[in-house]
């Protein structure tokens, strides 16, 4: 497993929401290309850059400030929010992205996710699923800043995307985003007994570094951790020690 840094962005910021509320958001001091190239400094062989505004409101708004950082960056970077269409991800791409996160249209227009699998290959393209356990438990992803539950449960979204081709899923659970409650050990050792050939990233939760230990161990392939590495719960030397 390895760490993959996130940075969130808004308004050219660097910023985290408290389970994607708008409302709740803390700014940071550091300038977002000085601290991509402090966590590539700190052994990171991946990033995850989030566009808030566009996620929101659609558009390019960060897309300048993306393009810097991969272009100061010798790390892959992938980068999400506001993919609505086939030209906002070639937009990220063409802007230096390796990978580009895929979230609302997932659960909106699973066709069209597929469509681009298939014509793209599953090397650019991460299925970005937040999810929250429905009623009789089983797990169901969101859309449009978590405001909207889809109606097909997590696995048998999943059970299509792989039909596909999909390659890489980062899965939140939204009840621990930004909250410092730990990984979802159960969500994340399910999908890796279901879909073994997927290459996962956890996200959500991590406070600790005892928190990597417990969702190391699940089988996933990377984990996002933003907030935590923020404001030192996470020491940047952690990002080494998991580096592979």
């Amino acid at each position: 497993m390895i760490i993959i840094p996130a940075i969130d962005l808004r308004g050219g910021r660097v910023v985290r929401l408290e389970q994607g509320d708008y409302e709740r958001e803390t700014r940071y001091p550091e300038d977002p290309i000085e601290l991509a190239l402090r966590y590539q400094k700190a052994g990171a062989t991946c990033l995850h850059l989030v566009d808030l505004d566009s996620a929101r409101d659609g558009g390019e708004a960060n897309l300048k400030i993306i393009h810097a950082i991969c272009g100061a960056v010798d790390i892959p970077v992938q980068t999400g929010g506001g993919v609505r269409c086939l030209e906002d991800l070639t937009q990220r791409l063409e802007a230096g992205a390796k990978r580009v996160v895929v979230g609302s249209l997932c659960v909106k227009r699973p066709e069209v996710v597929c469509s681009w699998l298939d014509s793209l290959g599953g090397d650019c393209l991460v299925a970005g699923l937040d999810v929250s356990r429905g009623v009789d438990e089983a797990w169901f992803p969101h859309a449009s800043g978590w405001s909207e539950a889809g109606d097909t449960d997590l696995f048998t979204l999943l059970s299509r995307f792989s039909a596909a081709g999909l390659v890489h899923l980062l899965c939140t659970d939204i009840e621990r985003d930004g909250m410092y409650l730990g990984p979802s050990i159960t969500l994340y050792q399910s999908i890796a007994n279901e879909f073994p050939a997927l290459k996962i990233q956890a996200s959500g939760g991590i406070g600790s570094p005892d928190d990597l230990e417990s969702v190391s161990r699940t089988g996933v392939d990377g984990c996002i951790v933003g907030r935590a590495l923020l404001e030192g719960r996470v020491p940047l030397k952690e990002i080494e020690r998991w580096s592979r």
